[in-house]
């Protein structure tokens, strides 16, 4: 007879105020002043309008404002998201829900999770805020303090302490910046202000005022001082592109405007100085096979060939190194060759 009771009630309920269809264990209802229904519901609570429905342990319904409040072990259907958390607050007419204490949304693809979600329906977009996460295939997992989900982009934007983190195979890449911003068609990222890069086990780590990851075409795009810190030593320059294969391991880099290094590669130590430069590496990425410099080029390599290491200097429009083992095997200058180089390997004009 209970159940039957509070079946009856909710239809009751519902012939009066209309928007919401409400059951639970218990409920009492109350009119104000200004004309308002309050329903308080207890236990096993179910709450529809046709286009939402949630379940909690208890709610508070104000029928004429068309809103409710909800309490423990929240559960929101959506559309085609579904939402949890302690406290949930809900307005019909605008579509805004907010979720406190160990909120989650989830698309079923990706998942975010948050201190405190803004959940803006009718707009598509959802803001987070305090221990912000965001997992999915397409990411890996994003860190952060704020977070503004468009669902109709399908971009992701993260401020205050962003970091993604994506692992591949036995590869790790971590990317900080003051703001991170994701978008899920070609698995593009995009960082931005002091945006740093590491990748390990290569060692490398970047570092650069904007950087854009492309991932369906493994593709890192650095611009803005980029500076590039490997085991190897280091690569400056105005402008990096820098190529991965699938395994996440360096294919090739390319560097315009200002390009330089001071590489130590096993045997040979490379500094380098010119407009343009092209590193390329063996498949592996453990190796490099080639380094091309074009426009201004000046190059000193020093190594167990080296006869005197302080006149290994030459300069040309373009400079071609080819390297073996590590070590620098062949190099060749084009136009305007200018320089005394003391090598006991190959060097051809």
């Amino acid at each position: 007879m209970n159940k039957l009771l509070v079946f009856l009630f909710s239809i009751t309920v519902f012939s009066v105020a209309g928007v919401f269809t409400v059951t639970s264990d218990h409920a009492s209802s109350k009119e104000m002043e200004n004309g308002e229904s309050i329903l308080e519901l207890q236990g096993n609570v179910v709450v529809t309008d046709d286009q939402v429905t949630v379940t909690s342990d208890s709610a508070t319904v104000y029928q004429s404002s068309e809103r409710a409040e909800f309490t423990g072990n929240v559960h929101v259907d959506a559309d085609t998201l579904t939402a949890t958390s302690y406290f949930l607050s809900y307005s019909r007419i605008t579509g805004v829900m907010v979720l406190s204490g160990n909120s989650l949304l989830t698309d079923g693809v990706s998942t975010l999770t948050a201190d405190q979600v803004h959940w803006f329906r009718y707009r598509n977009k959802a803001t987070a805020r305090g221990s912000v996460v965001l997992q999915g295939e397409w990411l890996g997992m994003v860190q952060g303090e704020y977070a503004l989900y468009d669902r109709d982009r399908q971009s992701l934007f993260v401020t205050i302490d962003p970091v993604l983190t994506r692992i591949e195979e036995n590869d790790t890449t971590v990317i900080t910046a003051d703001r991170l911003e994701f978008f899920e068609e070609g698995e593009r990222a995009e960082a931005q202000g002091n945006a740093f890069v590491t990748m390990r086990p290569s060692g490398m780590e970047t570092l650069s005022e904007y950087l854009r990851y492309f991932g369906e075409e493994n593709r890192m795009e650095l611009i803005g001082s980029p500076v590039i810190n490997s085991e190897e030593g280091t690569i400056s320059g105005d402008w990096m592109e820098i190529l991965l294969s699938s395994s996440g391991v360096i294919n090739s880099l390319r560097i315009e405007g200002a390009a330089s290094g001071d590489l130590d590669n096993l045997e040979s130590t490379v500094n380098f100085e010119s407009q343009r430069a092209e590193f390329a590496f063996l498949r592996s990425g453990e190796e490099l096979d080639s380094l091309l410099l074009q426009g201004s080029a000046v190059l000193n390599v020093s190594g167990e060939d080296s006869v005197r290491a302080e006149v290994n200097t030459i300069s040309a429009e373009e400079i071609v190194i080819r390297f073996l083992h590590g070590e620098a095997e062949e190099i060749m200058g084009r136009g305007s060759v200018r320089g005394t180089y003391s090598w006991s390997g190959e060097f051809r004009e």
